[in-house]
């Protein structure tokens, strides 16, 4: 398993000068941490899990956002039983997500069951561009966190900046 911060450091939870300096740099957060160490705990019961990568942890209101990759692919039944058994022992609905690079399917991971309809990007006169998510209104209600919470949850994942509208 590769985590954001050394397999030592989420072992014990003591960071090291490396590992420390990602932090202060902003690099890494508690919730990084506090993830690392559940999945290096929880890879003796499951060690399908020797495999993954953790790339980053994004604590929201009511919701814990995990992004994950695999060198050999994603086993989503698996990722759904570490889901429900982290969302049982820290009390919040945690959602493990698959990296992409498509914000749409990124999105679609965080929202569900709310569907996405579509995604445009927009070309700012800097250089840099944002998305726009469209949804459909009857799906507002379905929505497991608030869509602002969600837009900021792509934000620290990926860096780039979405707007999501219901049409």
């Amino acid at each position: 398993m590769k985590t954001p911060i050394d397999y030592f450091c989420a072992k014990s939870g003591v960071l090291c000068p490396h590992c420390q300096e990602k932090m202060d740099r902003g690099e890494v957060t508690e919730a990084d941490i506090e993830v690392s160490k559940w999945f290096i705990e929880s890879e003796i019961k499951n060690p399908a899990l020797k495999d993954y990568i953790i790339y980053r942890t994004v604590k929201i209101p009511k919701m814990m956002v995990i992004m994950v990759g695999s060198s050999s692919g994603v086993n989503r039944a698996l990722l759904t039983k570490i889901s429900k058994q982290m969302s049982d022992e820290k009390r919040t609905n945690v959602r493990i997500v698959e990296k992409s690079s498509s914000i749409k399917k990124l999105l679609e991971q965080i929202v569900t069951p709310a569907r996405v309809m579509g995604a445009n990007t927009v070309w700012l006169p800097d250089g840099s561009w944002e998305s726009t998510i469209r949804m459909p209104r009857s799906d507002l209600r379905k929505m497991p966190l608030d869509p602002r919470a969600a837009e900021e949850a792509i934000k620290i994942l990926t860096g780039e900046v979405i707007h999501i509208v219901f049409e």
